[in-house]
């Protein structure tokens, strides 16, 4: 592909990296002014977007999928994969990028809470600019791959809402049971104590 390096294969899976995937390294060099730093953060964005295509790869293989190639590019990358069969199939996979991201987020939150307690300079210097971008940055890639538009996950992921309420509506109709007061019982059992005896009168006629 035009514009693409392959990266060879990775769990039997074609990976391949768009060059605007680079441009994090410039865009973090402005934001933090230290080109190690910027390094380092761009190697954890990196590691965010293969989290992201993986979580993809993986729900779709749990589900039956099979996984033709992943391709990272700038802000979002693209698993391509079987067509999934229901269209719950689809809602999972397209929620499964943002759910390894928030995996990443959660470790990233407890180890930031952790860090001033254990932490020395050296470590401090690598894991600042990775926590920056498992955090924040993160929370912003999630934003960004649940717009309910084009090509992000958020065009697929929240039809998980009409689902919801499908499924909701379902068990509301099916659980519904229809209660009856002494007096329509009563009037119930009369009817139906009447259209017994007619039908019995009926067949002693014909007799």
């Amino acid at each position: 592909m035009e514009n693409y390096w392959y990266l060879g294969r990775w769990a039997r899976i074609p990976v391949s990296m768009h060059w605007t995937v680079l441009l994090a390294l410039p865009w973090l060099w402005l934001m933090m002014g230290d080109w190690l730093a910027a390094l380092i953060a761009s190697a954890a964005y990196f590691v965010l977007l293969v989290a992201h295509e993986s979580g993809h790869a993986l729900m779709a293989r749990w589900r039956g999928l099979a996984v033709q190639g992943i391709t990272l590019s700038g802000l979002h990358g693209e698993t391509s994969h079987d067509y999934p069969r229901t269209p719950r199939d689809d809602v999972l996979i397209a929620w499964s990028g943002v759910g390894a991201q928030f995996l990443i987020l959660l470790l990233a939150l407890a180890a930031e809470y952790a860090l001033p307690d254990v932490a020395s300079r050296e470590v401090e210097v690598f894991a600042a600019p990775v926590l920056m971008v498992f955090t924040r940055w993160n929370l912003f890639l999630m934003i960004v791959a649940l717009l309910p538009i084009g090509p992000m996950d958020g065009h697929r992921a929240w039809r998980i809402i009409p689902m919801i309420r499908q499924s909701l509506g379902r068990g509301r109709s099916s659980g519904k049971v229809v209660k009856l007061d002494a007096g329509k019982r009563r009037q119930l059992q009369q009817k139906s104590e009447k259209a017994a005896a007619d039908i019995i009168q009926k067949l002693g006629k014909k007799k």
